[in-house]
């Protein structure tokens, strides 16, 4: 399962998601992560989208608990967006669903 977190135009907030995410134990243990530039967007910045790979169902909540207190921790809601890369299950999407994050409005549609 693969996903990309992208900045919607505030970088710093992504980028200050990206370090909460590899400070979050639980997170680290359960997903790859990684920073990157976005392509096509004919420039390379150091955090224009964060790439995660989860291998179980646990690794999405630990997301949507590390993404609940990083939004806790701000004044208003960073604007992020979470895109799904490759088809996921109903399963996995039901999981995506119940945990709040803010998903891209096609990310839901269209399990396997």
């Amino acid at each position: 399962m693969e996903l990309t977190i992208s900045a919607d135009g505030d970088e710093q907030a992504l980028e200050e998601f990206y370090h909460w995410l590899r400070q979050d134990v639980d997170v680290v243990r359960s997903a790859t992560i990684s920073s990157g530039g976005s392509s096509g967007s004919g420039h390379m910045g150091a955090f224009e989208v964060v790439c995660m790979s989860f291998g179980s169902l646990t690794g999405l909540a630990n997301l949507g608990i590390a993404w609940a207190s990083f939004r806790r921790s701000k004044k208003d809601a960073p604007p992020l967006t979470i895109t799904l890369a490759d088809p996921w299950t109903d399963e996995q999407l039901a999981v995506l669903a119940k945990q709040g994050l803010p998903l891209a409005p096609d990310a839901t549609s269209g399990g396997e």
